[in-house]
């Protein structure tokens, strides 16, 4: 990295580039063992899950078409009520159509992708970028016909659930043709 970690924090705005270092700095320094768990004010110890315990998968072909890897983070607990994963989406991958009861984050750490709501305009996002999707809202997201894209989705727990998993995306739809 050419910047140490604590330099890309303490910077008041890091530049999107910087965050993808930080948080693979962070990851880094917890697969390696670095980060140690030290009992909290209340007693309680912090919980440290190392990467080689949340290994990647691919994406089920029934939920995304074309190939989406995901690199599960953690599930919403009763402390916790959110859960968290990396996504990267191949060139003219996507979900199916999809809701989140409690709404989801996504923040777009590379690459160029599309997001879109059901009836509404399809979206460019980029590495930076940082989309919110509320409660209930069916829409879509993934990489464009031409870019790889890759986010950190973050869905908040309701009733137990984080997903509401519909129909596919149909080419039509993907590519927009049928506005």
């Amino acid at each position: 990295m050419g910047s140490s970690l604590s330099e890309i924090i303490g910077q008041p705005r890091a530049p999107p580039s910087s965050m993808r270092h930080v948080l693979s700095a962070v990851l880094l320094a917890v697969a390696a063992g670095c980060v140690t768990a030290q009992p909290a004010a209340g007693g309680a110890p912090v919980t440290v899950t190392s990467l080689d315990e949340r290994p990647p998968v691919v994406g089920p072909s029934d939920l995304f078409t074309g190939i989406a890897l995901i690199g599960p983070l953690f599930d919403p607990t009763d402390a916790r009520g959110v859960g968290g994963a990396w996504v990267t989406f191949h060139p003219g991958t996507r979900t199916n159509w999809h809701s989140h009861p409690g709404g989801q984050t996504l923040v777009v750490t590379e690459g160029v992708g599309w997001v879109q709501t059901r009836g509404g305009e399809r979206l460019e996002v980029r590495a930076g970028d940082v989309v919110w999707t509320p409660p209930g809202v069916e829409h879509w997201h993934g990489g464009t016909v031409e870019h790889s894209m890759t986010h950190l989705a973050l869905q908040e727990a309701e009733g137990g659930a984080v997903v509401v998993w519909l129909e596919a995306v149909s080419d039509a739809e993907y590519l927009g043709l049928d506005d």
